[in-house]
């Protein structure tokens, strides 16, 4: 499934967490029938879809920060909640690493979005700043 994102860059860090994700939940449904991971799959799917499409109504520039944090944080409340209803007293101590590293994955995300969110506003900040200075060098020259 296609995962709409701000840029290259951006496509490459979102493939890679939904990767870790998808390794997380697979490593955590081992001992379980392989319809669990089909199941979180499912979920995934969704929460693309639904990231997909609030990207399209997106139109200003504040709004495209609210989306672009919207899939790591759907994306971690949804698997958080599935690793707690399959944690039991046998795979407590997995369980818990992977929530862990799960942690740790989405700060890391989120910090590389920022990253590339503040490029993106100081590019257009830039082009701004350019087209105004145009703007009153045509003006003068009227």
């Amino acid at each position: 499934m296609e995962l709409s994102s701000l840029n290259k860059k951006h496509e490459e860090i979102l493939h890679k967490y939904v990767i870790f994700i998808q390794g997380t939940v697979f490593t955590a449904t081992e001992e379980h029938p392989s319809s669990k991971f089909s199941d979180f799959n499912e979920i995934l799917n969704n929460i693309i879809k639904y990231t997909n499409a609030f990207n399209k109504i997106v139109k200003s520039s504040n709004r495209r920060s609210e989306w672009a944090y919207m899939t790591p944080n759907l994306m971690l409340y949804a698997t958080m909640g599935f690793l707690s209803g399959i944690k039991d007293k046998s795979n407590k101590e997995i369980i818990d690493e992977l929530s862990e590293e799960l942690f740790e994955m989405t700060v890391d995300f989120i910090g590389e979005t920022t990253d590339i969110l503040d490029d993106i506003h100081e590019k257009e900040l830039m082009q701004k700043k350019i087209l105004t200075n145009l703007n009153k060098k045509n003006e003068h020259n009227d």
